[in-house]
């Protein structure tokens, strides 16, 4: 890598180079000096342009719109995922034969607003309640509501009672826009495994294509000689465990970008918590804060319902436990008297950060 002169250095040069050209000593009053710097701002400022050309030519270190624009358009067919709007079910109830007509809207109590995806007309006899779809108007994970929520209609509609319960398992599927560093890490993992011809980690790299998925992990032959389990989870979401909606979503799309050569399942991991029982020194509440989020990073980072590309489960070694505590801030010593063992997990589960006990 050649050094880049600085502005001053480059001044030097060039007054040096413009002197040696004329055969008599310079004049008090010449033109040497300016002209020697008005051509070093401009060279240095060439300089800076070829810096900054050869930052974007990788997608590590370039720019965030040449990111976007060119290495996201080369490398990721479906570019940055976009936000994603949730949807579920709630119930409505009221006079028998009450229409609730699509459009329609709801606030949640902190404002979010919703509408009514298909108009529904409440039975006629019996219970004058109705199951209604709808979708968040603003995209976004804000839009998530967990069930038993209460929604309330934003303009009265006869007949219909003005609150609408939220069903199980609530609006889901709300996503934000994916993130920068989300995005550089997408693309660069599409250079490593270039070609997509249908290996574990392009299994892993399709489904984190839909928006909302954060890790997924492809276990060929899960399910028989060719077929593919691809596990994934939502960390964005109040639970990343994937409900049947979400499951749908990325079967959807596997069954579309995948190669056809297989028999796609889009899994849900099921739960492992990890519990803790922990006597720590000195025992204050910023170091407790500290080692509970360096053990929450250390299972996201090492827990998975399978090893990649095989069907083999995964273990996390109770030794990187204790180093993950020994690295918190402000920890001194500890003694971690649970997990007594290494944390062993079946195919198909996913360890996750139960409670902690401190002693």
């Amino acid at each position: 890598m050649i050094p880049r002169q600085t502005l001053a250095e480059i001044a030097r040069r060039v007054e040096a180079e413009l002197t040696l050209q004329t055969a008599s000593d310079p004049l008090r009053r010449n033109l040497f000096t300016p002209l020697a710097r008005a051509l070093a701002g401009a060279v240095h400022g060439l300089y800076g342009h070829q810096d900054w050309i050869a930052r974007q030519i990788h997608p590590m270190e370039c720019d965030e719109d040449v990111l976007i624009s060119v290495h996201a358009a080369i490398w990721l067919p479906a570019g940055r995922k976009p936000p994603a709007a949730a949807s579920g079910s709630a119930r409505a109830t009221g006079a028998n034969k009450a229409p609730l007509p699509a459009g329609e809207q709801l606030a949640r109590a902190d404002g979010a607003l919703f509408a009514v995806v298909d108009g529904v007309t409440l039975p006629d006899t019996g219970a004058a309640a109705a199951t209604v779809r709808l979708i968040c108007i603003q995209p976004g994970a804000a839009g998530n509501t967990e069930p038993g929520a209460r929604l309330r209609l934003v303009n009265p509609v006869p007949g219909i009672n003005g609150e609408l319960e939220v069903l199980t398992p609530g609006l889901s599927g709300g996503a934000d826009m994916e993130s920068i560093d989300e995005l550089r890490a997408r693309v660069m993992e599409a250079r490593y495994n270039s070609g997509q011809v249908g290996r574990a980690q392009d299994w892993e790299l399709w489904a984190r294509e839909v928006p909302g998925v954060t890790r997924a992990w492809a276990a060929p032959k899960l399910l028989g000689q060719g077929s593919i389990g691809v596990y994934f989870v939502r960390d964005g979401d109040p639970d990343l465990i994937p409900d049947a909606a979400e499951l749908a979503a990325v079967q959807a799309h596997l069954e579309q970008t995948g190669t056809p050569f297989s028999e796609i399942y889009a899994l849900a991991p099921a739960r492992r918590p990890v519990n803790f029982r922990i006597r720590l020194t000195p025992d204050t509440p910023a170091t407790r804060q500290a080692v509970a989020d360096a053990l929450a990073a250390l299972l996201a980072r090492e827990a998975a319902p399978v090893q990649s590309g095989t069907t083999t489960p995964v273990t996390i070694p109770r030794s990187h436990l204790t180093e993950q505590i020994s690295g918190a801030p402000g920890e001194y010593d500890h003694q971690l008297l649970a997990p007594a063992a290494d944390v062993v997990c079946g195919v198909g589960e996913l360890a996750v950060m139960g409670s902690v006990e401190w002693l």
